[in-house]
C-alpha cells in the first residue's frame, strides 16, 4: 500500500515530534545532575591513583607507615622519589581527590594554578575535582634522651571565598573547607579530632585566614614525645570549592640531650 504524500507528511511529523521530546527529555536529566550542590569545582573526578602504601579509604582506616631509626629520620620528606613511598594517603569513602605528589606550577587533578616545589623538584599538595577529605600520614619513632624538632614547608591555595572549620574531618558535615596539621598518637584513626588522639595541634586554617599564603618554613618542638612512636597527619577538607593543601620538606631535627 501506498501512502500519499499528505499521508507520509504528516507521520514525518509526528516522528519528528517523538525525536523533540525524547531530545528534551534526556537534556532535563543532563542539567539535573548538573546542578548538584557541588558548587565551585569542576567535573566530577575520575579514579584516584594509588600506591603500594595506601591503606583502606574507609572512613575508620587507621593504617600508618612507622619510620623507625636512630633518631627520628624522616624518609622521603621532600617527595624528591616522586611518589609517596614512606607515607600513607587516606580518603574519606564516597569524597572527591587525593594526596598528590608533584612538580609543575599546575595542580595534578583539577589543573589549578599552585606554587612551584618550594625545596629540590617535588612536593605534595591535597587536590579534588568534587567535596571531599585527604588525609596524608606517616607515623615517626622519637628516640628517648635526645631534642627533636620537626619542621616542614607549609603553604595552600584555597579556591573558596573563604574558610569553615567544624571540628570534625568529616566532608559530609558541610560546610567544610579546611587544612589542619597534628601530631597524633601512633595508633589513632587517620580522621580523628579527639582530644584522645591529638598530642599536639600544629596548624589550622581558621575563618578569617588568608586564602592564599605562600611557602614558609614552620618549626615545633616534639621533644617531649621522645621516647614514643607519633603519627605526622596533614589533612585537608573541601566542601565548597578546591582547596590545594600543600607541604615539602618535612624533616626531624634529632640531638642528644647533654
Amino acid at each position: 500500500m501506498t501512502l500519499s504524500k499528505k499521508g507520509v507528511g504528516k507521520r514525518l511529523g509526528l516522528l519528528a515530534a517523538l525525536v523533540a521530546a525524547l531530545v528534551i527529555g534526556c537534556t532535563g536529566v543532563v542539567l539535573a545532575q548538573g546542578s548538584a550542590a557541588n558548587s565551585g569545582f569542576g567535573e566530577a573526578s575520575p579514579a584516584q591513583p594509588s600506591d603500594t602504601n595506601q591503606p583502606s579509604t574507609a572512613a575508620n582506616g587507621s593504617s600508618g607507615t612507622t619510620d623507625v631509626s636512630a633518631a627520628a629520620k624522616v624518609t622521603n620528606g621532600g617527595f624528591e622519589t616522586g611518589n609517596f613511598s614512606g607515607w600513607n594517603r587516606v580518603n574519606q569513602e564516597g569524597g572527591s581527590g587525593s594526596w598528590f605528589v608533584y612538580s609543575t606550577n599546575t595542580s595534578p587533578l583539577s589543573n589549578n594554578p599552585i606554587a612551584v616545589p618550594p625545596q629540590g623538584d617535588f612536593a605534595a599538595t591535597s587536590d579534588q575535582n568534587n567535596p571531599g577529605t585527604q588525609v596524608l600520614i606517616k607515623n615517626i619513632n622519637l628516640q628517648s634522651g635526645m631534642r627533636h624538632e620537626l619542621s616542614f614547608i607549609l603553604y595552600y591555595r584555597n579556591f573558596a571565598p573563604g574558610f569553615l572549620t567544624p571540628n570534625t574531618l568529616d566532608y559530609t558535615a558541610a560546610p567544610n573547607q579546611q587544612y589542619r596539621i597534628d601530631v597524633l598518637r601512633s595508633t589513632a584513626n587517620p580522621f580523628s579530632v579527639s582530644q584522645n588522639a591529638i598530642l599536639k595541634p600544629l596548624f589550622r586554617t581558621n575563618v578569617g585566614a588568608p586564602n592564599t599564603r605562600g611557602p614558609q618554613l614552620r618549626s615545633f618542638n616534639l621533644t617531649k614525645f621522645a621516647g614514643k612512636t607519633v603519627r605526622l597527619r596533614f589533612a585537608a577538607v573541601e566542601t565548597e570549592s578546591y582547596l590545594l593543601a600543600s607541604v615539602d620538606k618535612v624533616r626531624v631535627k634529632s640531638t642528644r640531650i647533654n
